[in-house]
């Protein structure tokens, strides 16, 4: 074919292939920029050799890598006779991932490229229309951003093609396995990487109907849950079980106060700012604090302590720290940022309680952290719903 693409028209059963160097940005992170673009100069040759020469000896009539971008690319193959198209297609997937992929480590070894290479290949076929050089970069369509979508799910060191691939495939997908759906298509992926293809697929995209959420395996630090206050409009909710890290933010003599800097920032703007913590005289209180081995009650009081100095020390100022006290135990760390709002915040973490007595206690700020916000739908609503539920049963103490 025309390096500038096929003949005017519509093209049916094309193949789509997409490829990515998965790990791309570590490699670039860890070496010299003109010798990673070495190594990617290298994937992007074999990947054009393979193509070539798997064309020439299927008589495929068209087959062109359409677009590179350093890490990766996107191939279309097609001939009038499907069969010739899907050999082509799988077996340009199979040999890159299969055979050209160990090679290229060695080479990437050989130049002294720090990292491992890895791919992700995905194929899936459909209509092409392709209108002429003039629109080159204008080439789209269902079947275009599906395969595009589906190399961004694709586990490392893996192919995934789709189910009307898979039916088309005959020998060539031999060692594929059905992992799952993706946007209404079977998947079937082949992988040379750990484990089977159905766990890769499975850690990579977790189970069907999951929403991705932004997930902390600790507490995020002082700096970083300032950015959150900066970040407020109008309220702030915060509930936990005691808040005594909130507190001494607030009234902490360390410099700099970056937490208390952002909180009278938010107050000044004219911001609320709502603290709820568990009654120290309640026997949630004493009961929570028995199971994790510390005096709850005590420590409840020094954070209403630090609050009290905090509001006194800044007379005008932190009128609008609201501070309430409630009877039940939240079994969680909540931070809202304009929970009412279309672009509200939700950070929190679930308190998971050790079982059996040889099993250390977690801290507070070794637990998990989430971060919602409303594009995780029912995540983010329920526990705006938990939220809102503690704070309308609260008594407000300051």
């Amino acid at each position: 074919m025309e390096s500038d693409g096929p003949d005017v028209g519509t093209y049916d059963n094309a193949y789509f292939i997409f490829i990515d160097a998965a790990g791309h940005s570590t490699i670039i992170r860890n070496n010299p920029r003109d010798r990673a673009a070495d190594g990617f100069d290298l994937l992007k040759e074999r990947t054009d050799l393979r193509l070539e020469r798997t064309a020439k000896n299927n008589g495929c009539a068209t087959a062109q890598v359409w677009h590179w971008a350093g890490d990766g690319g996107f191939l279309i193959v097609h001939d009038d006779r499907e069969s010739v198209s899907v050999a082509t297609a799988l077996q340009v997937a199979r040999c890159l991932l299969e055979t050209d992929l160990e090679h290229l480590r060695d080479e990437f070894t050989h130049l002294g490229i720090k990292g491992m290479l890895h791919l992700r290949i995905a194929v899936h076929k459909g209509a092409l229309r392709y209108r002429g050089p003039k629109y080159r970069e204008l080439l789209y369509g269902p079947a275009i951003n599906l395969a595009a979508h589906l190399e961004k799910a694709t586990p490392p060191d893996s192919v995934a093609i789709s189910a009307d691939v898979h039916r088309a495939g005959g020998e060539y997908v031999d060692g594929f396995e059905l992992v799952g759906a993706f946007e209404g298509t079977d998947v079937y992926v082949l992988t040379i990487g750990e484990g089977t293809a159905v766990r890769s697929w499975l850690a990579t995209n977790g189970l069907a109907g999951g929403t991705q959420v932004l997930a902390y395996h600790e507490r995020p630090s002082q700096h970083e849950k300032a950015r959150l206050v900066d970040a407020a409009h109008s309220e702030i909710v915060e509930i936990g079980s005691a808040l005594h890290t909130c507190a001494n933010y607030l009234v902490t003599r360390e410099r700099p106060a970056r937490y208390r800097q952002a909180v009278l920032d938010f107050l000044d703007r004219g911001g609320t700012y709502r603290c709820v913590l568990v009654d120290p005289a309640s026997p949630a209180a004493e009961l929570v604090g028995r199971q994790r081995g510390e005096d709850l009650p005590a420590k409840i009081t020094e954070s209403l302590s630090m609050f009290t100095r905090f509001k006194e020390a800044h007379v005008g100022r932190a009128e609008r720290l609201e501070i309430s006290l409630t009877q039940t135990y939240p079994a969680m760390a909540a931070f809202t940022v304009d929970i009412h709002e279309p672009q509200a915040l939700l950070l929190y973490s679930p308190y998971l309680s050790p079982i059996g007595p040889d099993v250390e206690h977690e801290q507070r700020a070794d637990m998990p952290h989430y971060l919602l916000s409303r594009l995780t739908g029912a995540l983010f609503t329920n526990g705006a719903d938990t939220v809102l539920s503690a704070l309308a049963s609260a008594r407000r103490v300051l």
